[in-house]
């Protein structure tokens, strides 16, 4: 989600088919769970990964970075805790009104609210993190905080912000982690201690942290929402391998389990001790090709390869038929046209043969293709995709690492051909994060690290992004889509739900419309 250096984390698709939310698709529905939910006791998440880093300035590991953050921190506000929404809701504000000229909100803070530690949260700690949020020295995601031009006390319970110019994606961006409200007092007299046994106003707090291992939460006893969260702890415990995670499920070892194999949907769908979770959240597939390579300066090249991958094969072989083979080089966005607008590559390779003899590399080329272990899907994916780029000539040599080490790879360029993020999600439900991030944004490395550049693409995102008519920015973003997938500088090989399954005692299960568990909802039913 996903930045200078992160992932994003997820988002749905608006424009002529809407996607929701369907996280409450999956809630446990069984008689267990239509009881009064039940407070105490203590769960075990089995996730593909986990937090490098919990400075929320900062994060580097994707979402192992972001999940966790999440249970520790909030924002002023959030995005809608129980997913029925795209909308942001209040969260540390309880309120926020905009001026007519979209250039200052201001945020009526909720009275009594509190940290972790039971320090009150001032008008000063807000302005204090909007400051950090806008400071591209201490926030990596700075860039997400464009338009912003100050912060300032009202009074105790009042905070204003003002704008350089109209940004409605703003609000948005101020919902997820890069925006999160800390504490001015502890982070000024700590520094990057803080971020080691960080307080925040989520409904947890930091109890222990194996780094590589698993992290532990408990009940944060000064969270706002009255008798929330129902559950004592929360264990978020690491396993990258797939196979590991879902066994972990079955012996209940663990009661909730992330990234479902889609080899593995049915087996979960015929346990009857297992209920699946799918969310039509932002994730999709994206291969990134990296700009500082030669070939992939040659549109020709480009296109050759993305009419050359088969996708509905791939989406009947991989993933089980589950995905949606897509019609935008970036994950389903709110604003997107459907396929009638903008269409989707389809499978010619008559037509990638004719395009790889008019590059300028007819012969082909060889290059490296970088994937994840541990991830049945991604396994599969590459032997394929190595098979159909090699009819056009292009050998594909494949190499296989922990996702935290290929992550580490992509940000530094040591790339040819990479995913980015096993888990790849946008952050926010509006396209204007990952527009900025793949055109305007050249902090680290150009587009994403990516080293893409199309100015005249991206003086189509900065007018979108500071346009305030709703009706307007509905109006550019097919332009701006479509425009994109005529360069493809990258190729997204399919849009993906998530796939989460959880034991049917663990009720109350709902995400976010980003991907993201809200866990003070979870209860155990006895």
């Amino acid at each position: 989600m996903a930045l200078a250096t992160v992932v994003a984390s997820c988002s749905l698709v608006l424009g002529v088919v809407p996607i929701s939310a369907s996280a409450a698709g999956g809630i446990n529905t069984s008689a267990a769970c239509k009881g009064t939910p039940v407070k105490g006791g203590s769960l075990t998440y089995a996730r593909q990964t986990g937090p490098v880093t919990l400075n929320n300035f900062y994060p580097t590991n994707g979402n192992g970075d972001i999940f966790a953050d999440t249970l520790l921190y909030q924002g002023l506000v959030q995005p809608d805790p129980k997913g029925t929404t795209q909308n942001v809701v209040p969260a540390v504000a309880k309120s926020w009104t905009v001026s007519p000229d979209g250039l200052t909100y201001t945020f009526n803070l909720r009275p009594g609210i509190k940290f972790s530690n039971g320090t009150p949260v001032t008008a000063a700690d807000v302005v204090f993190s909007l400051n950090y949020f806008a400071n591209p020295k201490l926030d990596e995601t700075a860039v997400l905080a464009g338009g912003f031009k100050s912060a300032s006390v009202v009074n105790a319970s009042t905070v204003k912000m003002t704008l350089s110019a109209p940004t409605p994606g703003i609000l948005y961006n101020m919902s997820i982690f890069d925006a999160f409200i800390v504490p001015k007092a502890l982070v000024t007299k700590q520094g990057k201690a803080f971020w080691n046994n960080p307080v925040g106003t989520g409904p947890f707090k930091l109890s222990k942290w194996v780094r590589g291992s698993y992290i532990t939460f408990v009940r944060n006893p000064y969270y706002w929402e009255p008798g929330l969260p129902y559950l004592d702890k929360v264990t978020y415990q690491y396993a990258s391998n797939d196979n590991t995670r879902l066994l972990d499920l079955e012996n209940n070892q663990a009661q909730i389990a992330d990234g479902i194999p889609f080899t593995s949907v049915q087996n979960v769908k015929s346990n009857s001790n297992l209920t699946l979770q799918p969310a039509k959240v932002p994730y999709w597939v994206g291969l990134w090709m990296n700009f500082q390579r030669k070939p992939f300066q040659d549109l020709n090249v480009r296109k050759a390869m993305q009419y050359a991958i088969d996708k509905a094969t791939i989406n009947k072989t991989v993933f089980q038929g589950l995905g949606t083979i897509p019609n935008s080089v970036l994950p389903q966005l709110k604003y997107d046209a459907p396929n009638s607008v903008v269409k989707p590559y389809t499978f010619d390779l008559a037509m990638a043969k004719s395009l790889m003899a008019k590059s300028a590399y007819p012969k082909g080329f060889t290059v490296t293709l970088q994937y994840p272990s541990g991830y049945s899907e991604y396994t599969n994916l590459v032997l394929i995709l190595q098979a159909e780029l090699a009819a056009i000539g292009i050998t594909v040599k494949l190499v296989s690492m922990d996702q935290a080490t290929m992550t580490a790879q992509y940000m530094k360029g040591k790339y040819d051909l990479t995913f980015p993020y096993a888990e790849f999600t946008s952050d926010v439900t509006v396209p204007d994060e990952y527009a900025t991030f793949v055109t305007t944004y050249a902090g680290g490395g150009y587009s994403f690290f990516s080293w893409w550049n199309n100015p005249t693409i991206a003086k189509m995102v900065t007018t979108f992004t500071h346009t305030a008519s709703e009706s307007s920015r509905a109006v550019q973003w097919p332009k701006i889509q479509a425009a994109m997938m005529a360069q493809t500088p990258f190729i997204n090989i399919m849009d993906l739900p998530f796939l989460n399954a959880h034991r049917n005692n663990v009720c109350g299960t709902y995400l976010n419309p980003l991907g993201a568990d809200s866990l003070q909802y979870t209860w155990i039913a006895k």
